[in-house]
């Protein structure tokens, strides 16, 4: 992981006042695909990128921006923190696993 500073709001006009937010590098990725609405889709492309993620509990959002190309995703805090947590218990599910078989 690399090295981070949170940034919290502190002016009500800058945000929701229980902001936070941080710069990173995150990874962009281009797909191309075929057929009928792209289903057999593969990447042609993955570059590293400067990236904005924003989070406020009150309004339940996080937003990620790549700041290269000036576009933002925002998804509900609920579900994120819910696709977190199942990929937790599936990678202990597997250490688990993995730990028996090694076992024996």
């Amino acid at each position: 992981m690399s090295n981070f500073l949170f940034g919290y709001v502190s002016d009500p006009k800058d945000g929701p006042i229980d902001g936070v937010s941080l710069e990173t590098v995150g990874v962009y990725t281009k797909f191309r695909g075929k057929g009928l609405f792209q289903a057999d889709k593969h990447i042609i492309r993955q570059e590293k990128t400067n990236v904005g993620i924003k989070v406020a509990a009150s309004t339940g959002v996080l937003s990620i921006h790549d700041r290269k190309r000036d576009q933002a995703i925002a998804v509900p805090i609920a579900e994120l923190a819910a696709i977190l947590e199942e990929a937790m218990k599936t990678n202990e599910k597997l250490r688990n696993e993995k730990a028996k078989r090694e076992e024996k």
